[in-house]
């Protein structure tokens, strides 16, 4: 839960300031971070999105060396060997969900892609927040140079993915489903 806190903090200062020092109305300010349901059509393009972030997960997790697994460093490892109990989904939904799916979303997808979007082509916005969300990723090169695949490709990847529902739809939602569902299939592949 802590990076989910962590994430919030910057977005809870844009939305005080934006409310006390430039009076904007709290709807202004959460439709500008993306909280808001967004259209429609873009949860049809998040459930698309959701079976390639899956078939993704899925074709990586075998190019990562046994060796790396193992040593229990990367996030979702602490699963590794779990059997599935009700527990342990509730423990990878929230994990997946929440923890990371949903405290990522509100900084990287909800305000620097929105404010991206409103000063930058959608294109170039969009190109700019996936970079800028593969940087923290890269920390996991220090476990492993061979794990460029999950601190480059899946990030960028992911993060255009996400962020073109985010700057197309207005909200952040679509783009935090198919980042949950993406997150809990990661899990439930470390685990088999």
């Amino acid at each position: 839960m802590a990076s989910l806190i962590l994430y919030s903090i910057p977005l809870m200062i844009y939305a005080f300031v934006a409310k006390w020092k430039f009076k904007d109305e709290w709807r202004d300010i959460a439709q500008r971070l993306g909280l808001t349901v967004g259209q429609s059509t873009y949860y049809w393009w998040a459930l698309g999105f959701s079976v390639l972030g899956v078939a993704f997960s899925w074709m990586l997790w075998p190019t990562i060396p046994e060796d790396v697994k193992s040593q229990q460093l990367m996030a979702v490892s602490r699963f590794a060997g779990e059997t599935f109990t009700l527990k342990n989904l509730f423990a990878i939904l929230t994990f997946g969900m929440i923890e990371t799916g949903l405290g990522e979303e509100l900084f990287f997808r909800g305000l620097i892609a929105g404010w991206l979007g409103r000063r930058q082509a959608l294109w170039r916005a969009n190109v700019i927040q996936a970079a800028i969300f593969t940087l923290p990723h890269l920390l996991v090169l220090i476990v492993d140079i061979r794990l460029w695949p999950v601190a480059v490709v899946l990030p960028f990847v992911a993060g255009l993915m996400t962020g073109w529902l985010r700057l197309k739809s207005g909200s952040i939602i679509p783009g935090w489903l198919v980042h949950g569902v993406s997150n809990v299939a990661s899990v439930l592949f470390v685990m088999i």
